[in-house]
């Protein structure tokens, strides 16, 4: 297959007017001229925007999906509904859940996960976002099934799926550090999150490798001048890559723009933090056990208020912090897929458009809408 007539966006610079060549599922040669057709389909991108494909490493669901309503044929759906957002691989995210329901939803997820032929995006694995979090940060989750972080508990929770959790949100200052040398150890990323602590209490864990913060500013302690919280340190270490979400709910745009000026691009990871009411119609939906109202890409808690999750996709997140903070394209690419990619240590197969990777792709116009989808190769999302 051949894709011509790209804006293609590289690290460097844009290829204006390139041409690509997909082979079985790779980038087989990026090119500034036309190339040779030789029985290949071609596909004429009209000077459309070419892009590594989006990795969101931190969504519920949408669809009428979640992770703890999916069983293997939900979570197929939910996989071949993500495309039409840009999303090649995710990581799909739990909520604070009880022991019990975990280890059920964790099991339907590792059938999933062994699942063959999947026609969408690829999923990378589970984000355990609770229940090792701080009652007074928890935001959208049961206070009631909080637990402080346990090694024994997640040691289980890592059997039943089969290896498949990627990610882990705990609160740091719960654990002396014990915690968070097991993740590691197991290659996960232990990302600290909902969170009350200090900015000095990250030290411990930081020094030990933990280098993510889950969705910066939300569910976490502040700037205070008095008292700063995970937002500070997770500011000013700068090795620390910090999700977003850019939906324009969760954070003010001169937020966004600080975060950009501060982390700068090598350590941003737009997130959706989207939950299964992303692309359904406005009304009353529950993420885990609690109600929420949906009106359009704002979801709230039915009972405070307070932001429960998102119905935004991920191509608007990237165009409204694209056009609020005014980034280049080629800083672009390393906020939607080259840093996450590194994060999960899969950057040496996908994540960024170079010759003998996974042609794993996104075209949008300059709306960000997105015209087409590549997963290893195959075209599956035309619009």
């Amino acid at each position: 297959m051949i894709l011509k007539n790209a804006k293609i966006v590289l690290q460097d610079k844009i290829i204006e007017n390139g041409s690509l060549l997909i082979k079985d599922n790779k980038i087989i040669k990026i090119s500034e001229k036309e190339i040779d057709a030789n029985k290949e389909e071609v596909i004429d991108l009209k000077g459309n925007y070419l892009m590594p494909g989006f990795i969101d490493c931190h969504v519920h669901g949408g669809y009428g999906v979640d992770f703890e309503t999916g069983d293997e044929k939900r979570f197929l759906t939910f996989s071949e509904n993500v495309i039409k957002e840009g999303i090649t691989s995710y990581v799909q995210a739990s909520v604070t859940n009880s022991v019990e329901d975990n280890k059920k939803y964790l099991t339907e997820f590792k059938n999933f996960k062994n699942a063959k032929n999947i026609k969408g995006a690829k999923c990378l694995g589970v984000h355990m976002e609770g229940p090792f979090i701080s009652a007074e940060k928890k935001g959208a989750h049961d206070p009631n099934l909080l637990v402080k972080p346990n090694i024994d508990l997640i040691k289980e929770f890592i059997e039943i799926s089969n290896k498949n959790i990627k990610i882990v949100t705990y609160a740091s200052e719960l654990q002396d550090g014990s915690f968070t040398k097991y993740l590691i150890n197991n290659k996960i990323v232990p990302s600290v999150g909902h969170t009350n602590q200090e900015s000095y209490e990250l030290e411990k864990d930081y020094l030990l490798g933990a280098k993510h913060v889950t969705h910066i500013f939300n569910g976490m302690s502040g700037v205070d001048h008095y008292r700063p919280g995970l937002a500070v340190s997770a500011l000013t270490h700068k090795d620390i890559l910090v999700e977003v979400i850019s939906d324009g709910v969760h954070l003010n745009e001169d937020i966004l723009d600080l975060i950009y000026k501060i982390k700068g691009a090598d350590n941003i990871c737009i997130i959706t933090d989207s939950i299964n009411a992303k692309g359904l119609s406005d009304g009353e939906y529950k993420i885990g056990n609690l109600e929420v109202i949906k009106k359009g890409i704002e979801v709230r808690l039915k009972s405070n208020n307070v932001l429960a999750g998102s119905g935004a996709t991920y191509n608007h997140n990237v165009k409204f912090y694209k056009e609020k903070c005014l980034i280049p394209m080629t800083e672009l690419i390393k906020m939607t897929s080259i840093n996450i990619a590194k994060q999960l240590n899969i950057y040496e197969k996908t994540g960024s458009i170079e010759e003998n990777k996974i042609a794993d792709l996104v075209v949008v116009d300059k709306e960000f809408n997105v015209l087409y989808t590549f997963v290893e190769g195959k075209k599956v999302y035309e619009r």
